[in-house]
């Protein structure tokens, strides 16, 4: 009876051993890949900077396809908002504002007061014409941190715009 205790025990532990392990490996290249991501994003920057345009797409383009891997994985690293940030201004760069948007909400799912996520989301649907949700994201950033100025010039236009639409509804 006592060999049986043991060898359940044994193989539970070794199931739990494989286990803790593939969700580290997994953790791991999910950290790796969000790793290569930034660094693809910062470089891409950097040649922004310096009028390396050709250079900078190649940047944002690589720090999209790391993105892709990123989803893929599972791990037990928590989802940081800063990857949705980054992976949105990807997009903006990329000319693909709604994918952008996605992120920028999605990341907002995971960090419900991230100001820059606030306002880059504010940014991007202005941009795309969406002024309600534009709205309410500045309206929320602006509660949480009042003197944020690269809002404002968003805001001023959005409240000439809401104005403009509560006297057209009346």
């Amino acid at each position: 009876m006592k060999r049986k205790v043991v060898l359940l025990f044994s193989v539970i532990s070794f199931i739990l051993f494989v286990g803790m392990g593939w969700l580290g490996v997994k953790s791991v290249a999910r950290r790796l890949q969000v790793s290569h991501m930034e660094a693809r994003f910062g470089a891409a920057d950097s040649a922004v900077r310096h009028g390396q345009m050709q250079a900078a797409g190649r940047g944002y383009k690589g720090a999209l396809q790391a993105w892709q891997q990123v989803l893929k994985y599972g791990g037990y690293y928590p989802i940081l908002s800063g990857e949705y940030l980054i992976a949105g201004n990807c997009f903006q760069q990329q000319r693909q504002p709604r994918a952008a948007l996605k992120c920028y909400e999605k990341g907002l799912t995971y960090d419900p007061v991230s100001i820059s996520l606030l306002t880059t989301l504010g940014g991007c649907a202005f941009r795309l014409g969406e002024y309600d949700k534009a709205f309410s994201a500045l309206q929320k950033s602006r509660s949480i941190f009042p003197l944020k100025k690269n809002v404002r010039p968003f805001w001023k236009k959005l409240n000439k715009v809401n104005r403009g639409a509560e006297r057209c509804v009346k």
